[in-house]
């Protein structure tokens, strides 16, 4: 009776197994079924001269990615090519990036643009139907061991620099600022900007710079930790943020405290968020990398490979300071 018992888990096991991979690669047929097939692909006559992109990511940078989508649109019609990104429709049905790859070498892509982060794992890179590697262009973190055509991103460590140069420009009698420092997320872009960062204010002792450290507490506690701060500062006259996140945290914690106009902020993003807040004049000045621009120059970089069998290994995306207050 008990190796009955054990055959009916174990053949119950196997089915539900059986049922889920069947229900994934439906999940992932139905999301690309208007992704047309590769010129390469045997199941593609139309659009033969047409080359098929695919961008890729974690769901938790879709607004990121649809923005990069934008911009690597706008070199389709000059390269006969088409773009379709795919993030997953929520963190609860995140698909991995190697499941992703695995995908694109099904639809027999021409070209990978992958927005990646540093602690992902390893992953094999995907192949044509031919056998051959699927060019591939990475944005986010650049990860050394990974063998990518070409890294579309930020030079953190002179964005860290421009960072300095607007706080000393920002910065009133008190020299009295606070950075919301999220170094605790591990990131080394993070680290080369903060690098950057305190670099350029090297020559600047006179500046008080108190770091306000935000590790993986929750939005909440965040919130209170800086309301804290902000009431019990005297004569604080400017508040750095380097991220989206902490920039709608400082923007909606200055308005509360009805310290708008009293308090700067000088915020990174370029979210419609961080945009808004710039607009009402609550956020003073609002750095970003033009996320348009990452997604057009890693088109760029695709095709010149496509093309002439070449690209630069590393390209900077252009970096935007918006300045309220007419200057």
């Amino acid at each position: 009776m008990k190796k009955v018992g054990a055959d009916i888990v174990r053949h119950t096991i196997e089915i539900l197994l059986i049922a889920a991979i069947l229900v994934s690669v439906i999940f992932l047929t139905a999301q690309f079924a208007t992704f047309p097939k590769s010129e390469n692909s045997p199941k593609s006559k139309k659009n033969e001269q047409t080359k098929s992109v695919l961008i890729v990511g974690k769901s938790d940078k879709k607004a990121y990615l649809e923005q990069v989508l934008l911009g690597a649109k706008k070199l389709c019609k000059k390269n006969n090519a088409v773009v379709a990104l795919y993030t997953g429709k929520s963190n609860a049905q995140d698909i991995s990036i190697q499941a992703l790859f695995n995908y694109a070498s099904y639809l027999n892509a021409d070209g990978i643009i992958a927005c990646l982060d540093s602690d992902d794992e390893p992953f094999e890179i995907p192949k044509k139907l031919n056998g051959d590697p699927i060019p591939l262009v990475t944005i986010g973190n650049y990860l050394p061991n990974l063998p990518q055509l070409s890294y579309i991103g930020a030079n953190y460590s002179e964005l860290g620099k421009i960072t300095a140069r607007e706080i000393i420009e920002q910065i009133g009698p008190s020299k009295k600022a606070i950075l919301l420092d999220s170094s605790g997320q591990n990131d080394t872009n993070y680290s080369n900007l903060m690098s950057g960062l305190l670099g350029g204010l090297s020559s600047h002792p006179e500046i008080s710079l108190k770091s306000l450290q935000f590790e993986k507490s929750s939005s909440f506690s965040k919130e209170d930790n800086l309301r804290q701060e902000l009431a019990s500062q005297e004569d604080l006259e400017l508040i750095v943020s380097l991220t989206e996140q902490n920039t709608i945290l400082a923007a909606q914690s200055v308005r509360d405290l009805n310290l708008s106009g009293k308090v700067k902020i000088i915020g990174f993003g370029d979210s419609d968020d961080c945009r808004a807040d710039f607009e009402k004049n609550i956020v003073t000045e609002l750095i970003s990398v033009k996320t348009q621009d990452i997604g057009k120059k890693a088109m760029q970089e695709l095709f010149e490979f496509l093309k002439n069998g070449y690209a630069n290994s590393f390209v900077s995306a252009e970096v935007e300071v918006l300045k309220g207050g007419g200057q």
